[in-house]
């Protein structure tokens, strides 16, 4: 994969492109297969927030697009697009108490069926940036083993209250929602898998380390109780 290259377009606005190959040997039970990808990574982002690592104001706009073209006859051309959107407002004096939202839609179009699309190109949902009431990857369908299945269009968004108590420590509440979908339309009928949570945060010069515990509010039979994360920077 050659690296990518980015320019800026303007002040609060960037590019960055890139042209990638890719060898895939796919294993998913039933379905083997396996894949010579050429692809051309293309992003764009619009950024107005004040930090990177802890918005306190502005918004995050992010187009991902990356189209796809399978070499040879190991299978369908498809195009991955993801659109991501966070916002972040200042409740009180010195952002000490902040109301963040965040959005993100994606679709993999080019293709009839999910399974024409090799599992690490699919879109998933669920975990540290994500819903974080869910697995890693865990929202959408499982398959047989039990593994996601991923599919080819995603909804997903949330809200988080960020409150920063002391000059070191933070608390947040969040809520969030999101479904993954088969097909590269969102079929709306399926229901969202809706979570919650809290979190503690702890400043540093690098960014705040956070600790996160999530629990899904309508949860399936196979959903963990709840989730717990540790990162650096806040979850968006």
């Amino acid at each position: 994969e050659a690296p990518s290259a980015g320019v800026r377009l303007q002040k609060l606005l960037s590019a960055a492109g890139g042209l990638a190959l890719e060898w895939l040997d796919v294993d998913e039970g039933p379905y083997q297969q396996r894949y010579f990808l050429f692809g051309v990574p293309l992003k764009l982002i619009y950024d107005t927030t004040d930090d990177l690592l802890d918005p306190s104001r502005g918004t995050r706009l992010n187009l991902s697009m990356t189209p796809y073209v399978s070499v040879g006859e190991s299978g369908d051309n498809f195009t991955v697009t993801t659109l991501t959107d966070s916002a972040y407002l200042p409740l009180a004096d010195e952002n000490r108490v902040v109301l963040a939202g965040w959005g993100r839609v994606g679709s993999i179009f080019g293709t009839d069926h999910v399974q024409n699309v090799p599992a690490p190109k699919r879109l998933y949902g669920g975990g540290a940036n994500s819903v974080r009431a869910y697995g890693y990857q865990e929202l959408g369908r499982a398959g047989p083993d039990g593994d996601p299945v991923g599919g080819q269009s995603l909804l997903e968004g949330g809200l988080e209250l960020r409150w920063r108590m002391f000059e070191d420590f933070g608390a947040v509440a969040f809520f969030e929602g999101g479904q993954v979908y088969e097909n590269s339309v969102p079929d709306l009928s399926d229901r969202f898998q809706w979570g919650g949570g809290m979190g503690l945060r702890y400043f540093t010069p690098f960014g705040p380390l956070r600790a996160d515990f999530a629990f899904p509010v309508n949860p399936r039979d196979n959903d963990a109780p709840f989730q717990f994360y540790i990162g650096l920077g806040q979850a968006f």
